[in-house]
């Protein structure tokens, strides 16, 4: 059994000692939980071959997805949606308070990717728990200028919460920043009814893009505004896909199991790690590759 497959594992366990010793005891539950997770459905997927694979991934998606859900989103009144961490950020500008919602998302999408490029999209997102295992059989590429979409969905998930600070909406729990610390905890209330609101949006839209585009990403690629917040730090990531040396038969196969529409081909027959930012180390195109040209 490869080491290479408790890393993961390692990482969260580091993590969580390391932020919840001197903090806040969520975090032992969190990173922790989030590794043993990754490092499960490695372990599922390395005992599979070709496509079967993939079901390691799918479960670690699964597994990871009550973290967010039901321990941070309904437990804590934590949403670590685009919306939130904006209000946060203000709250950090305005008091100089960093909160557990930044360190979340500090690691996981903002410093984590210069590590692991779009892992989280491939191996803990909450919202792709769901869109994995939709009754969809991905049929064709999502068309390219639909994918430009998701930059107005950007702005709009910034301006949003600002917009909410500007005309004092307390059922938001955005007073907070005027209001101070004491007032956190009051503002969860609002905070449960953005987190409720804002994934049914989300889930939702999943769910129809999936069917209107015969694509289970479809979602990620259209109307997803995270996938954007990633996209620099994924261009100079250290863990990309690569060939390995093999020579490249040019039968397609990578390309039409991956899910996002990365045209793995080109760049392994040319000798070159995938450096596209769409990419989401499934490991789809490993599996699939006939000649294991690709690691």
């Amino acid at each position: 059994m490869k080491f290479g497959y408790f890393i993961p594992l390692i990482i969260g366990l580091t993590l969580g000692l390391a932020l919840g010793s001197g903090g806040w005891w969520g975090f032992l539950v969190i990173f922790p939980w989030i590794g043993a997770s990754i490092t499960i459905g490695t372990l599922i997927a390395a005992g599979r071959k070709g496509r079967k694979k993939e079901i390691g991934r799918r479960l670690s998606l699964l597994l990871i997805s009550p973290v967010f859900l039901i321990f941070l989103g309904i437990m804590q009144r934590e949403n670590l949606q685009i919306e939130e961490t904006v209000f946060y950020t203000l709250l950090l500008l305005n008091t100089g308070i960093f909160t557990r919602v930044l360190i979340h998302y500090a690691i996981a999408k903002i410093i984590g990717p210069l590590i692991w490029g779009r892992g989280y999209c491939g191996w803990a997102c909450w919202t792709a728990a769901l869109m994995e295992w939709l009754p969809v059989r991905d049929k064709r590429p999502v068309p390219r200028k639909l994918t430009l979409i998701r930059y107005p969905v950007l702005l709009l998930s910034i301006l949003l919460p600002l917009v909410f600070v500007w005309l004092g909406y307390d059922w938001v729990g955005l007073h907070v920043i005027e209001s101070g610390t004491a007032a956190i905890m009051h503002g969860k209330v609002g905070s449960i009814l953005w987190f409720l609101v804002g994934n049914g949006i989300y889930y939702i839209a999943a769910v129809w893009l999936a069917f209107r585009f015969g694509k289970r990403r479809a979602f990620c690629k259209i109307a997803c505004p995270v996938s954007l917040v990633m996209k620099a730090q994924t261009r100079v990531s250290l863990l990309r896909v690569k060939p390995t040396g093999n020579e490249c038969t040019g039968c397609g196969a990578c390309n039409r199991s991956c899910p996002m529409d990365v045209d793995v081909r080109s760049y392994i027959a040319g000798g070159s790690s995938i450096r596209s930012t769409e990419c989401i180390l499934c490991g789809n195109c490993s599996a699939v590759c006939p000649v294991m040209a690709i690691r």
